[in-house]
């Protein structure tokens, strides 16, 4: 470990700070004797410039005051004596600036090893420390009991923001030039962020002391500003923030599919009380969880919108681009088996967005064996022709005759002529 070694001669005692601390050092017949005044329960320690005497350094004692302790009474000093005779006596007294003197002593005590002072005011204090020989000496301290000042209050809020007005700012510390009583400042800067709880968005947090939330908060909040001083001191400032904003916002299950699609809609909205639902076909609801909604042209993206409203009147939408419906197809197989084992048993179509279909089964002499007519979401539940003749007596192997006829909601047009096909039917397992 490095130590920083400074020396000063002070009257008949050389002092010497070694890493922030002041050690005293006197002269008593013809050796070094240890001495200082020290502040355990200090937040740190700064040291002073008097510009009438540069090479004295005096301690300057910082305390962070606690929220809540209002006195700021909190400082406090121990100090020790350098060696000789024993039999201490120690008088503590405060400056008094007003008449560039230490006042009257309001502690004595004697016959110790140390003194301790507790309780102090913001202020210089000198300490008298006597043995019971010749030796006579004292020493000088400053205590600053810090705490930095902070406010919040809430500037304005509308429906699309929240803007808060932040204060921060530090306490003023003096002390003097003990030859002419001049005043010294000591520096001190301030630091701050803001933080919410719940988390909300809040820009710039240790930059902007008047933020303005663009993303304002959905839930009752609490807005913090935290403040910190050079000297490690902080407080904190708090805003209780009661939300007035709406959010919009939903989920469609499922979001594309053949027609006819039939959609849910999850509402996830917050705070609001009204609620209209624009669902892209020139059909609207005004419930806050509407029914299942069917969509059938292929040919339409739909865009589906929900306006959400909140006790105060604040407005949010929501749109979902696009609800999409599969475009119309069929898929015709030429073989299948209906022998029992559960695959490939049922002749049956494949085909997406069918509006109508209407299907024909012929044997080689021409004559009609099967016939299956449906339409719209009816279609989905057709199992297609088990190989039996009109519904009775199993279907001989071999080729078969087929007509299909159907119409997408996409209005194309499948017609017989253009889906007429072979099929072949075998029942081996």
């Amino acid at each position: 470990m490095i130590l920083h070694r400074i020396c000063y001669n002070i009257g008949n005692f050389r002092l010497i700070r070694r890493s922030g601390i002041f050690f005293f050092f006197f002269v008593v017949s013809g050796f070094l004797a240890f001495s200082q005044v020290t502040s355990p329960l200090s937040s740190g320690v700064r040291y002073t410039s008097y510009p009438g005497e540069p090479e004295r350094k005096d301690p300057v004692f910082i305390f962070c005051v606690p929220e809540g302790n209002n006195d700021f009474s909190v400082g406090e000093l121990v100090a020790t004596p350098p060696g000789g005779v024993a039999g201490w006596t120690f008088t503590w007294s405060k400056y008094n600036p007003l008449d560039s003197v230490f006042e009257s002593s309001f502690q004595i005590d004697t016959d110790v090893s140390s003194s301790t002072v507790t309780g102090l005011e913001s202020g210089g204090y000198k300490v008298r420390i006597r043995d019971a020989g010749s030796m006579d000496t004292t020493f000088i301290a400053w205590v600053f009991n810090d705490r930095p000042s902070d406010s919040i209050r809430l500037l304005d809020h509308k429906c699309s923001y929240v803007a808060l007005n932040g204060f921060a700012d530090t306490m003023l510390f003096k002390y003097y030039d003990l030859l002419d009583n001049s005043e010294i400042i000591l520096g001190n800067g301030v630091a701050f962020h803001w933080w919410s709880d719940p988390e909300s968005s809040i820009p710039f947090p240790d930059i902007e002391i008047n933020p303005v939330t663009y993303q304002p908060p959905y839930e009752d909040t609490w807005y913090y500003l935290t403040v910190t001083d050079s000297f490690g001191c902080s407080n904190e400032a708090s805003l209780f923030y009661e939300s007035i904003h709406v959010k919009a916002d939903f989920e469609p299950d499922p979001s594309e599919g053949e027609a006819p699609l039939e959609v849910s809609f999850t509402n996830n909205s917050l705070n609001a009380v009204e609620y209209e639902w624009r669902f892209g076909d020139d059909t609207i609801s005004i419930l806050e969880t509407p029914a299942p909604h069917t969509y059938y042209d292929p040919n339409i993206e739909y865009e589906v919108v929900l306006i959400a409203r909140s006790e105060e009147h604040c407005v949010d939408t929501f749109k979902f681009q696009y609800i999409k419906v599969d475009p119309s197809s069929l898929d015709i197989p030429n073989v299948f088996t209906p022998n029992g084992d559960s695959y490939n048993d049922k002749f049956i179509i494949s085909g997406k967005s069918l509006h109508s279909i209407y299907v024909q089964i012929f044997n080689r002499l021409g004559k009609r064996i099967y016939e299956y007519t449906g339409h719209g979401a009816a279609i989905k539940d057709w199992e297609g022709w088990d190989g039996k003749i009109n519904g009775r007596s199993d279907a001989s192997p071999g080729m078969y005759y087929y007509i299909i006829r159907a119409v997408g909601y996409d209005d194309i047009l499948y017609n017989g002529k253009e889906y007429t096909g072979v099929l072949y039917l075998y029942r081996e397992k």
